[in-house]
């Protein structure tokens, strides 16, 4: 009875189609939070307007079936926030993609689902595959989002904005790990612990991989996997009513391990690149921001012929040469 109350009050105040923008941040459903793992974490419910800003990326072959590959999030009418690395390997043309909005299942349909298909995919021009420096793609879509309780834009952190203790932050996703674990197709959600870029980058931790562009959080049987790349990480701020978006789902070395969170690509740093690539005016930071890492960018990727429909996750290279020092030392501890 009281949730059906809260729909009938949703339906009746909440914002009229078309004013994406007007409304961002809305809430997660916080009570309906467990300290479960995201691997199998607990169900978004349908209808209630949470994870109003996330976005199943998928793509479709013949006959048509349609793939769930990478998350997103709406940031304005027109413009999807995802992950870089979700495009890199792409054998089919951008024509055969499309985006979901306002499902909480995949199988979701219905005249509060939103599907778009892609214009224009705009990768971060200094972005270097394998590595995930700059891991962030803008996905201008075909003709604007009709916003609406469950479909808002995400609210984006300016880069000098001052954020609150991040106590209270969350993921979601439709994962890999989380659909096998869950058996079904339902959005997926957790509490994650933030963890500092100073603890997450020490030799016990990441050592040395994490940068000025990357936030961390999640970590001993609480992250995300593979399959929720380009979703959000979100953040409470209980003064300003509203869940800012810090971080784009970027890498991890495997899932949920100790001492080896989630890495996102941090929206604070790259806000003025989000809103120039729009074609829109960046704000101005109050102050100067810390110094981009030096390094050599790859070249952009050559699209080649199909070889399979969609790409699928696999681990980077990386995550392999970490894994394998975690053995070595784990066998150096047995030996010695």
């Amino acid at each position: 009875m009281i949730l059906l109350c809260i729909l009938i009050l949703l339906a009746l105040c909440g914002p009229a189609h078309g004013t994406c923008g007007q409304t961002c941040g809305l809430r997660p459903m916080i009570s309906t939070l467990s300290s479960t793992r995201v691997v199998g974490g607990s169900d978004v419910l349908p209808g209630t307007g949470a994870w109003a800003g996330i976005a199943s990326v998928r793509c479709y072959w013949n006959p048509p079936v349609s793939v769930h590959v990478c998350g997103g999030t709406l940031i304005s009418s027109q413009w999807l926030l995802s992950a870089a690395h979700c495009f890199i390997n792409r054998t089919n043309p951008l024509s055969e993609w499309a985006i979901v909005f306002g499902a909480t299942s995949l199988a979701q349909t219905g005249p509060d689902v939103e599907v778009r298909r892609i214009k224009r995919l705009i990768m971060h021009e200094k972005y270097v595959p394998v590595l995930e420096y700059n891991d962030v793609a803008l996905l201008e879509l075909d003709r604007p989002v009709r916003c609406r309780y469950n479909i808002q834009t995400a609210c984006l952190p300016g880069p000098s904005m001052n954020l609150p203790e991040k106590k209270n932050c969350y993921v979601a996703g439709w994962g890999d790990r989380i659909v096998k674990s869950s058996g079904r197709d339902i959005l997926q959600q957790a509490k994650v612990e933030f963890v500092n870029n100073q603890l997450c980058n020490s030799s016990e931790w990441l050592d040395g991989y994490i940068y000025d562009f990357n936030v961390c959080a999640g970590q001993g049987g609480v992250s995300t996997c593979q399959g929720d790349s380009g979703g959000p990480l979100v953040c409470e701020d209980k003064r300003a009513g509203v869940f800012w978006q810090l971080g784009v789902t970027s890498w991890g070395i495997g899932c949920a391990r100790p001492k080896r969170p989630s890495v996102f690509a941090s929206t604070q740093y790259y806000y003025n690149w989000i809103w120039k690539t729009m074609g829109r005016k960046p704000v101005t930071p109050t102050v100067t921001p810390a110094p981009a890492p030096t390094y050599t960018a790859a070249p952009q990727p050559v699209v080649t012929q199909p070889t399979q429909p969609c790409p699928f996750p696999r681990e980077k290279l990386r995550q392999f040469f970490i894994m394998l020092k975690d053995i070595l030392q784990y066998l150096k501890g047995k030996l010695f």
